[in-house]
């Protein structure tokens, strides 16, 4: 049997006739028109002042616990006597014969997709809120509300709303997709980690020291610490990491991940992963397209940032290698907002369907380059509205993009003043040479400590080989699937690959250059 973590809550009557303040949608059995138990269950969510910056206790509201499983008890001995999947409004109800006295288990887990909520400090228990118990001699009402344990100036209750509000925004981000788009995606099992002792320490995640939140590949993990850093009622940072399964399942990212922040010039498979998905967060969310983030003491500070206001001025640095162009460009082929300069409205399903054709299919890496090329191809009809927006984004000679002819970033002038950022994607066949400019002294997730070259396959093996004073490391990918690399401490390496002729190889030359300033790699291409 799975481990549980057991939340307990009170039942109540009743909590009036005033519809949730979500959005319908979902799936979830609907009651039986006569059931001998049935209620709704809600859980609690805090609003963020975005003046203030950080969570207003005083602006509490109510949500639906929507298409989870919820299982019927006999209080005397937990025996399971039923079970049944919430609706869109949270409402559930049982027929059963025997016993009366019972208890009903809310689990921090939907169905349809499958998501759980644990606690990666527990054994990775799911989440799971009880009521009360009640007597049901005849038709009881009984609803539950997962309350956040808020008691006016710290959290002095159980934090019963923190799973579920978790829970509810990664089920808002698969319904969407699944109610929305052609075809529809199919989502494998997701976990979330949470816990109230999440905290951003780097250490074993099974004590809560999680760095961040984030998506480690397999599963989400959470912040929760109390006056440090909560995230379970940051909603847009939710969806954000949610995007990232997304990503890893259903789209494609070639990103390493790393540091990012704004005006970093990045590597721009980094800056499109986390552009992306802050423009998924919005998208999803719409029409609250306003990225939040809480933390400290009392939850009371933390920053916001409109997803749908362009950026581009000089100290945001606009341009193919920036998170906030790409955020600013996904959301706007999507939105149907009116500007100036924006004249695309693609929708969820324009914007999806981009990212399960061409981008998941492309030779080069995913970049803003193969999405915009993909927009354009899907839609010539608004390549000039496209042109348009993607062009709006720039800062003088040196920052910005050029309108797109293609997944590689062909003919693209913009060097974000990096003397060896261009061309993206440096064409090199066997037998020929050529040499690259990194800078060091930088993070290996901005552009300068990163290269790359495009390959053409002979049908034969091909070997690439480096020569500099500064350690590289070499890596090759086909269609994003890393095929073999290179990575000792030295500036003199080499890699053999087997090759298909005709096919676009990548060779991503990643620099560790500690000495600030320009250092040269000299790459050499063998047959």
């Amino acid at each position: 049997m799975a481990a549980l973590f057991v939340l307990g809550a009170l039942p109540f009557s009743g909590c009036g006739s005033d519809e949730p303040a979500v959005k319908p949608g979902g799936t979830g059995e609907p009651p039986p028109e006569n059931p001998r138990l049935s209620g709704t269950l809600l859980y609690e969510t805090v609003a963020y002042d975005r003046v203030a910056d950080g969570l207003d206790y005083t602006k509490v509201d109510q949500k639906p616990i929507r298409g989870a499983r919820v299982a019927l008890l006999d209080a005397a001995n937990e025996t399971l006597l039923a079970e049944t999947t919430s609706d869109a409004m949270g409402r559930y109800g049982f027929d059963w014969k025997g016993t009366a006295q019972v208890k009903v288990w809310v689990y921090a887990e939907t169905m349809e997709p499958s998501i759980l909520v644990v606690d990666n400090t527990a054994s990775d228990a799911t989440y799971v809120l009880e009521s009360a118990e009640v007597v049901a001699e005849e038709p009881t009402s009984l609803d539950v509300v997962a309350t956040t344990g808020w008691t006016g100036i710290s959290y002095g209750k159980p934090r019963l709303a923190a799973p579920f509000s978790v829970l509810d925004a990664a089920y808002t981000a698969a319904r969407r997709f699944l109610d929305e788009t052609t075809p529809p995606p199919v989502f494998p099992k997701l976990e979330i980690n949470w816990s109230v002792d999440n905290r951003p320490e780097d250490g074993p995640v099974s004590s809560g020291q999680i760095g961040t939140s984030h998506w480690d590949g397999d599963q989400i993990y959470v912040l929760g610490k109390e006056n440090v850093d909560t995230d379970e009622f940051d909603t847009h940072v939710l969806v954000h990491e949610w995007g990232h399964s997304f990503e890893e399942h259903i789209t494609r990212s070639d990103s390493w991940g790393g540091s990012h922040g704004f005006g970093d010039v990045l590597d721009p498979r980094l800056a499109f992963s986390e552009g992306f998905c802050n423009a998924l967060s919005a998208m999803i969310l719409d029409p609250d397209t306003v990225y939040t983030d809480s933390m400290g003491p009392g939850q009371k500070d933390g920053f916001s940032e409109d997803i749908e206001k362009n950026d581009t001025s000089s100290s945001a640095k606009p341009g193919w290698y920036s998170e906030t162009t790409v955020q600013n460009v996904v959301f706007d082929a999507y939105d149907g907002y009116a500007e100036a300069f924006d004249g695309v409205e693609l929708k969820l399903q324009g914007v999806y369907a981009v990212m399960i054709g061409d981008l998941k299919a492309t030779p080069a890496m995913t970049t803003l380059f193969p999405f915009v090329a993909g927009l354009k191809s899907a839609h010539p009809e608004a390549a000039t509205a496209i042109d348009a927006l993607v062009g709006h984004h720039g800062s003088g000679s040196s920052f910005g993009i050029d309108p797109v002819t293609d997944a590689w970033g062909t003919g693209e002038t913009h060097a974000a003043e990096d003397p060896g950022a261009l061309p993206v994607f440096v064409p090199v066949a066997a037998n020929e040479s050529v040499t690259l400019t990194l800078i060091g002294g930088l993070d290996q997730a901005l552009l300068g400590q990163n290269r790359f070259l495009r390959v053409k396959g002979t049908g034969g093996t091909m070997q690439v080989s480096s020569s500099a004073t500064s350690d590289v490391d070499l890596y090759v990918y086909l269609r994003g699937k890393e095929l073999d690399s290179a990575a000792s401490e030295s500036g003199d390496e080499t890699v053999s690959f087997s090759t298909a002729a005709g096919e676009d190889y990548v060779v991503n030359v990643q620099g560790y250059g500690e000495i600030s300033g320009p250092y040269e790699v000299k790459i050499e291409v063998l047959p």
